[in-house]
């Protein structure tokens, strides 16, 4: 039988602000029993103090290695290779560095198991299983999923200390989105955003048609009809 599980997951892969962190965890076959006690739920379906507490006991006899990529480093490698590629470049390495004789299950990030193993494969790793879901199947996964969370929250907290309350990062957070539309927010944020995400793209749209219906509301009664240019809703200028 084999001696050691690992399992790997990521945290932060659909934010616009912040890291992405791809984690691994891995134990001997025989502290499985223990390992379901503490790392039984995903990451996200426990409070960040649950996330602490089970990591302290983790730790005991969890090996964690993990990965941060910055927005910053996200934006440079998004020039060569897409973020899948990223992500499955990442965990391959991180396989690569486990002991020989085990078993890893990673939570799949593609959507098809035969594009992501031809993606692994790509970079040298042909021995492990991927599902998606992994994190609440597995408790390995889990552990790893654990760890991903609480690093990248902790790198959030520094950077909300060096720059401002900017939410969790996520284009649906209300406050990530007012912080990235205000100018001097926006400025002191630059560094730890993504500019290659498509959200991105899309919430600074939003400010660019609020921006020219508020010219269009101050313009003159007696302007021509085509008089600023504004853009009926729902239309886009022309493509980058």
């Amino acid at each position: 039988m084999l001696s050691m599980i690992a399992g790997i997951d990521e945290a932060g892969r659909g934010p616009v602000i912040g890291p992405l962190v791809v984690c691994c965890a891995s134990c001997r076959r025989e502290d499985e029993k223990q390992l379901k006690k503490l790392a039984s739920k995903d990451s996200k379906a426990l409070t960040a103090a649950q996330r602490e507490a089970a990591y302290d006991k983790l730790k005991g006899f969890v090996t964690f290695r993990w990965v941060e990529i910055s927005a910053m480093d996200l934006n440079k490698l998004m020039d060569e290779m897409s973020l899948n590629d990223i992500e499955a470049k990442v965990m391959a390495d991180l396989i690569k560095k486990l002991p020989e004789g085990g078993d890893a299950m990673v939570d799949m990030p593609d959507r098809y198991a035969w594009t992501f193993r031809k993606r692994m494969e790509k970079f040298g790793v042909t021995k492990f299983e991927a599902e998606h879901k992994a994190d609440e199947n597995y408790p390995i996964v889990a552990a790893a999923s654990i760890c991903a969370k609480i690093i990248r929250d902790h790198k959030i907290e520094e950077i909300k200390k060096a720059t401002c309350d900017f939410g969790s990062g996520y284009p649906s957070d209300p406050k990530t989105v007012k912080a990235l539309k205000d100018k001097a927010s926006r400025k002191l944020l630059e560094p730890f955003i993504r500019q290659k995400w498509k959200t991105l793209e899309n919430i600074m749209q939003t400010k660019l048609f609020e921006a020219i219906d508020a010219e269009a509301d101050r313009a003159p009664a007696d302007a021509g009809g085509d008089a600023g240019g504004s853009m009926p809703a729902g239309e886009k200028p022309g493509a980058p």
